[in-house]
């Protein structure tokens, strides 16, 4: 299976990262908003979902991808082009939604609190199977969350969650496996 990073997003129109930034920094507002839209085209939905598997619910991710376009937007200044600048975005995203699942944790939900959520939520459209994997994903610590996100539903390699995460990739690994060894046995229960 191959593996991917954030790299796979092409901007519409502008050939590299370097000609959007000027274009979302430009002094023209009709290019700035063009260059926005653009970028929102390509990313808004897949900030948004990945918000969303993060976050569990669709009001949490419509204000964690909102914000994290805001930031983008009052940040640009800050890219250094040192990563793709979508991976930049994803990493800010990635951080808004670990904020905000810190800010809001009260008590973590249990496995069967969550699949009913998930189950009478209209916004998420899945089956049984999908439904349990995404109470059980909600259970975790959110940094154990943030790493199997990454991993089982991004699919990107560690190299990548790490640029995402500051996170070495030794600790990495090591989330990922107690991740999946506490999902495994929420996933073989007979709850319903």
């Amino acid at each position: 299976m191959h593996k991917k990073s954030y790299k796979t997003f092409k901007f519409n129109g502008y050939p590299t990262d370097r000609d959007l930034v000027l274009a979302l920094s430009s002094s023209d507002d009709t290019t700035r908003n063009s260059a926005f839209n653009v970028l929102l085209d390509t990313l808004q939905q897949p900030i948004y979902f990945h918000l969303r598997r993060l976050l569990g619910n669709h009001e949490d991710a419509a204000d964690a991808s909102q914000t994290t376009f805001i930031k983008v937007h009052t940040s640009l200044h800050t890219f250094a082009f040192k990563s793709k600048l979508s991976s930049w975005i994803f990493t800010i995203s990635t951080r808004q939604g670990l904020d905000l699942i810190r800010k809001r944790r009260v008590t973590e939900d249990d496995f069967e609190t969550n699949l009913a959520s998930l189950q009478s939520d209209l916004y998420f459209d899945a089956d049984e199977a999908t439904a349990r994997i995404h109470a059980a994903v909600l259970t975790l610590p959110e940094k154990q969350r943030a790493v199997f996100i990454l991993k089982y539903f991004e699919g990107l390699d560690y190299k990548s969650i790490s640029d995402a995460t500051s996170t070495s990739v030794g600790a990495l690994k090591a989330s990922y496996y107690h991740a999946k060894q506490k999902i495994k046995p929420l996933l073989l229960s007979n709850v319903i």
